[in-house]
């Protein structure tokens, strides 16, 4: 290439730049040259920019301010000079842009002109005031953990809610598996990687279970994971929230407790002569109680030798198929283990009702009142007794 050739080439060499304003400026200021990229940002053409001066971008405020001699100042005293800030555009919008001011220097040192290099960074802005306005709002919820994690578990980003569940402070985490809040036990059954997998394949998971603070006690965590994906849908990453339910986990306990006590106290298992036991129900028998029922009476058929028990049914309300299926249950159970059965409180309109389902007690022995009941009872232990004084001491 010919020297006589350079700026031609120069020329075309800006002139292919079509994402930043690469122009000309006199010692004052004023617009001595053009480019499509500067077009590109502002929306002037040449024949509109050349010649006028470069406030002709600036705001009112900035142009009030005499923010542009004032950058002139600084690029030709410095020998450059970067800033950012609102430009506006030929229909009046604006846009955030960096501009980089570079003097141009006479052979004596003087200042001849400058170049401005501007790029439109409007949407990089508004992505970093969103990321910045995110983490703000991350910041301020102080009662959650909410965290990033990359695709292999590892912490990414805390906050203070964070530190307030965990104890630990970010420096203390970032870059660690998440696995480090976990039991042993948890370790080693590899619960982290699994709520993950868990996770990328469903879209979110929710979880509980018991997590280790910084000073070794524990907390009942609920965690919520949802996994970050990019534009082919692949993890990329997952977003933990968690919140410390340690208090709410007692309290139902508590109540699980009370209610067990309730049970057992609306169900008592009483001895009424040696071998007989008699366990009164009242209220609605529901599949819970059943099960605790079972158990109660159960466990006393054992402890005191029963060979009858009688099941009072005078304080139920009403017996349906539900119940009935219950309370035979709770007869084959104590069959097994050589204990007879005897049902009272059997009324009128429970047997007519009873008929109606076409509920069969099968074998079961039933009497009207709780006294016929013991009568009953205290027969059949007589008879047991008289039988086994015939048969005599086993061999």
């Amino acid at each position: 290439m010919a020297v006589g050739d350079e700026p031609a080439f120069f020329r075309q060499m800006i002139d292919s730049i079509v994402d930043y304003e690469v122009i000309r400026l006199d010692e004052k200021g004023v617009i001595s040259s053009w480019h499509p990229g500067a077009q590109h940002l502002t929306q002037y053409t040449a024949e509109e920019a050349i010649g006028k001066p470069i406030t002709l971008f600036y705001t009112d405020e900035d142009i009030v301010e005499g923010k542009a001699d004032a950058e002139l100042r600084a690029a030709a005293e410095t020998g450059r000079y970067e800033t950012e800030g609102w430009r506006v555009r030929k229909d009046g919008s604006q846009i955030w842009v960096s501009v980089v001011l570079t003097p141009i220097r006479d052979p004596d040192g003087s200042v001849a002109g400058f170049v401005k290099v501007a790029a439109d960074l409007t949407e990089q802005r508004q992505q970093n005031l969103a990321l910045r306005a995110g983490q703000q709002m991350l910041d301020g919820i102080a009662d959650y953990e909410v965290i990033r994690l990359d695709s292999g578990g590892v912490v990414r980003s805390w906050n203070p809610g964070a530190v307030k569940l965990t104890g630990y402070v970010a420096d203390e985490v970032i870059g660690r598996h998440v696995s480090m809040f976990y039991s042993e036990e948890d370790k080693r059954g590899a619960v982290a990687e699994r709520e993950m997998a868990i996770a990328a394949r469903d879209g979110s998971l929710e979880a509980e279970g018991w997590r280790i603070r910084k000073d070794g006690t524990r907390f009942w965590a609920n965690v919520m994971l949802s996994p970050i994906l990019d534009d082919d849908g692949e993890v990329t990453g997952f977003v933990k929230v968690a919140r410390d339910l340690t208090e709410r986990r007692e309290q139902e306990q508590l109540v699980q407790r009370q209610r067990d006590e309730i049970l057992e106290l609306s169900t008592p298992v009483i001895q009424v002569w040696d071998k007989v036991l008699i366990l009164p129900l009242i209220g609605t028998l529901d599949s819970m109680r059943a099960a605790r029922l079972t158990e109660s009476l159960l466990e006393r058929i054992a402890l005191d030798q029963a060979e009858v028990v009688i099941l009072d049914v005078s304080g139920v309300p009403a017996i349906d198929s539900g119940v009935a299926r219950h309370l035979l249950k709770t007869v084959e159970a104590a069959r097994l283990m050589g204990t007879a059965s005897i049902l009272s409180g059997i009324r009128p309109e429970i047997a007519q009702s009873m008929v109606h389902l076409g509920i069969e007690l099968g074998g079961l022995r039933s009497r009207t009142s709780l006294k016929d009941a013991l009568q009953l009872a205290l027969r059949m232990v007589h008879a047991g007794a008289d039988v086994a004084e015939l048969v005599g001491p086993r061999a």
